[in-house]
C-alpha cells in the first residue's frame, strides 16, 4: 500500500487515474465522502457510541465495512500488568484497530506477513475498561463464527490466508475481546 518514490517506477499512482466504469458504462455525477474515522473512535471512547447503523433490507449483513467496538479489562493488583501483548484477528479479512484511541495500524491477514499486530503496554490501562475500536472493511467473521480478536503472547509474523472481496456500506457492532 506504499508508494515507490524512487528509480524508473517513480509514477506510483493511487486511487482512481482513469474514469470509472461499471460494465461498459462510464459512470458520471457520482460523489466522493469523507468517512468520520477520528468522530467513531472517539464517541466509543467518550460512551456515547450511538446505537448501530445498518443498511436498509439486511440488518445481519457482516459483509460490509463496519466499526467494532468492545472493552478490555484488565485486573487490578497483578504484578507486572499490564504487558506488552499482540492481537490476533481470527476470520478477519482487513482493516484498521484503535486501542483508547490510539491507532495501532492496520491488519490485512491475506496480505500478510504478520497476522498479529504489537499492543504497547503503555496504551493499555488497568484502571478502567480499554476501549477497543476495529474498523473492518471486507468480512468479519461475525455471522460464522464468534465475533472476537485475540490478545496473544506471542507474534504470527510469517503467514497469509485466503482473501475474497466484498461489496462496501458502513456498520457499527460490538464484539468480544480476549485475552490469551
Amino acid at each position: 500500500m506504499g508508494r515507490v518514490n524512487f528509480g524508473r517506477y517513480n509514477n506510483d499512482f493511487k486511487g482512481l487515474v482513469s474514469n470509472l466504469t461499471l460494465d461498459q458504462d462510464t459512470l458520471i455525477e457520482w460523489e466522493i465522502y469523507p468517512l468520520d474515522i477520528d468522530g467513531a473512535v472517539n464517541r466509543d471512547i467518550n460512551g456515547n457510541l450511538d446505537q448501530p447503523t445498518r443498511s436498509p433490507g439486511d440488518p445481519q449483513s457482516y459483509e460490509a465495512p463496519t466499526f467494532y467496538t468492545g472493552k478490555l479489562s484488565i485486573p487490578e493488583g497483578i504484578p507486572d500488568l499490564p504487558q506488552d501483548t499482540y492481537i490476533n484477528f481470527p476470520g478477519w479479512t482487513k482493516g484498521q484497530i484503535w486501542i483508547n484511541g490510539f491507532n495501532l495500524g492496520r491488519y490485512w491477514p491475506a496480505r500478510g506477513p504478520q497476522m498479529t499486530l504489537f499492543v504497547p503496554r503503555n496504551i493499555l490501562v488497568s484502571s478502567m475498561p480499554n476501549n477497543v475500536t476495529v474498523l473492518e472493511l471486507e468480512h468479519s467473521p461475525c455471522s460464522t463464527q464468534a465475533c472476537e480478536i485475540e490478545f496473544v503472547d506471542k507474534p504470527n509474523i510469517n503467514a497469509t490466508t485466503q482473501h475474497e472481496s466484498y461489496a462496501p456500506q458502513l456498520f457499527v457492532r460490538d464484539i468480544q475481546l480476549n485475552y490469551l
